[in-house]
């Protein structure tokens, strides 16, 4: 009798998809501490898209119409055209994208939360996209970091480059799950990845795979692919860091 007791729970949490068993933390991440399990991850991502499909695709729309209402409006603003993109050169069309780059950074991050969120079974929204524009200057700081020392890396034989883009997955999510600065974001994910950089790679290549796999099946793929694709990323984020919390003393 007490064997039936104590088995049926230990049964029932093997069975489950959720997010208990699997979640990181920071230390944890830094040390290592976490396995980057392709299948099992897209497994369980095909598993939370049942109900959530919606929600992320939501979340797309809602990102793609900002987008083009944030590009009108820095086109217009630094008179340049948004019809003819080539003909926009010289200090008005680079102050144009750095509007487009500062004012967006806050929907990346979004898009990128639901998917976390999800992964985690926490409440969330499509209208994710818009709540986080309280961080909008270390998002975008930290993207301008990102593209500027990525870039370099490329510059220097691009392996450097090929290292850097893979360890900074994680950054945009750090500075808003756990309220880190850019440069810290930066590192902390570049830290986390190196020690599992080859699966994460992996993971990377696989991930880009669907997305291609997806658009040529007639589009109708992407249907199931985005969001297989964001959850698949916020597994991933959660089985590293783990769920929101302020951040530590590092």
């Amino acid at each position: 009798m007490s064997s039936d007791i104590y088995n049926a729970p230990q049964a029932e949490l093997a069975a489950d998809h959720g997010s208990s068993a699997n979640m990181g933390s920071i230390p944890g991440a830094l040390a290592g501490d976490y396995q980057v399990a392709i299948g099992d991850t897209l497994s369980e991502a095909w598993a939370k898209t049942k109900g959530n499909k919606g929600t992320v695709w939501l979340g797309v729309l809602l990102y793609m119409v900002a987008y083009v209402a944030i590009s009108l409006i820095a086109t217009m603003v630094t008179g340049q055209s948004f019809t003819d993109p080539e003909a926009n050169q010289g200090v008005g069309a680079l102050l144009s994208q750095l509007i487009i780059l500062f004012a967006t950074a806050p929907l990346v991050a979004g898009m990128i939360m639901i998917g976390v969120k999800i992964a985690r079974e926490e409440e969330v929204s499509g209208t994710e996209v818009f709540a986080h524009f309280d961080k909008i200057l270390p998002l975008a700081l930290g993207m301008i970091l990102m593209y500027l020392l990525v870039g370099l890396g490329f510059v220097l034989l691009i392996l450097p480059g090929i290292y850097l883009m893979i360890g900074y997955l994680m950054m945009m999510p750090l500075i808003v799950d756990k309220n880190m600065g850019p440069w810290q974001a930066l590192e902390t994910s570049r830290k986390a990845i190196t020690k599992h950089w080859f699966p994460v790679f992996g993971f990377a290549i696989v991930m880009m795979l669907l997305y291609v796999a997806g658009f040529l099946a007639l589009l109708i793929g992407l249907i199931w692919a985005i969001p297989i694709l964001s959850i698949a990323y916020g597994i991933l984020y959660r089985n590293m860091f783990g769920g929101h919390e302020a951040n530590p003393e590092m």
